[in-house]
């Protein structure tokens, strides 16, 4: 009988006047559609750049220093459009909510927030799976440890987030006339704490990336060194079909089978220097703008020595293989 009264409102009027019924309107979906996926987008960027980090604290023998700042880069960029857009968001949402306090028990949210739940929980259980089958099996070293807190914190925090909400909003749900309970006086320092752990990440790995006009010229003269190893593997093809060098690199894009893509530096546009100093013999010049990376100069990405150079031209000498 209690049930079947709370869909009616408290009304002085004889007529039984129906509760207002909470719908979701194409404006809701759309926000809570958008702070759901700059949030999941922000979570996986601050995870990987923990995983970064913690691979710097412990790196592994044949792991590729370089190779993690393609994922601080993918971080940074989510980071810096993601969290922006969750703020804006959820703003907007708080000022909806303040004009009509019943848009918070749109059925949109609800539904969003429990596949989050879900999901959550899902990569939590998993999570503590895995760390389990790695114990069981002497393989959970630190480093594995600590990646898999990383994970059950980060899924723990945006459980609690939400399942704290929704807590709230059923508690009213067969009551009439009760104004919503304050939220536990944690949720506010777990919204801090995930919002200064963020930007906390997002600034590491900033440093961490350096100036983006340094690492433009890193690039290119990666690129550059690129091209000298292609140069590298038309000489020996064509001293293979032809048992000498070319006289010049121009004789290399008329010979099919020793074609190279690009004989010039790609800012100047000035052609690779190329000399022949014995039979077996080469020299190839190419100007650079920075030193060679520290981590690149390293076995096995400098077995041919190009990435040993510093700013300015370097002259490479070369011995084609015997046969």
């Amino acid at each position: 009988m209690s049930l079947a009264l709370d869909a009616f409102a408290e009304s002085p009027l004889a007529v039984p006047v129906p509760r207002k019924r909470v719908s979701s309107s194409p404006r809701d979906a759309f926000l809570h559609l958008v702070a759901m996926v700059s949030l999941y987008n922000a979570a996986f960027a601050v995870g990987a750049v923990l995983f970064v980090l913690i691979a710097r604290w412990l790196p592994l023998p044949l792991d590729r220093e370089f190779a993690g700042k393609s994922t601080l880069r993918w971080a940074v960029a989510t980071l810096i459009v993601s969290l922006p857009i969750l703020f804006l968001v959820h703003r907007t949402i708080a000022r909806d909510v303040l004009r009509n306090p019943i848009a918070r028990l749109t059925p949109v949210y609800r539904l969003l927030a429990y596949l989050t739940l879900l999901v959550t929980a899902l990569v939590m259980a998993g999570d503590l799976v895995c760390v389990v089958i790695w114990f069981l099996q002497g393989d959970a070293t630190l480093r594995f440890l600590l990646r898999a807190a990383v994970v059950l914190l980060i899924a723990g925090g945006v459980y609690l987030w939400y399942a704290s909400d929704l807590r709230r909003e059923e508690s009213l749900t067969g009551t009439a006339g009760r104004s919503l309970p304050p939220p536990p006086s944690w949720r506010a320092s777990l919204g801090r704490c995930g919002a200064a752990v963020s930007l906390a990440c997002l600034v590491t790995a900033l440093v961490l990336l350096g100036n983006p006009l340094e690492a433009r010229r890193l690039r290119l003269d990666e690129q550059r060194v690129n091209d000298l190893r292609s140069i590298q593997r038309a000489i020996e093809n064509y001293h293979a079909r032809h048992s000498e060098l070319p006289e010049t690199l121009g004789e290399l894009q008329s010979d099919p089978g020793t074609f190279v893509g690009n004989l010039v530096d790609p800012v100047t546009g000035i052609p690779y220097a190329y000399r022949v100093t014995a039979e077996r013999t080469y020299e190839l010049t190419a100007a650079f703008d920075r030193s060679s990376p520290p981590e690149k100069e390293q076995a096995p990405w400098n077995q041919d020595g190009f990435f040993s150079h510093g700013p300015g031209e370097k002259t490479f000498t070369i011995t084609v293989p015997g046969q």
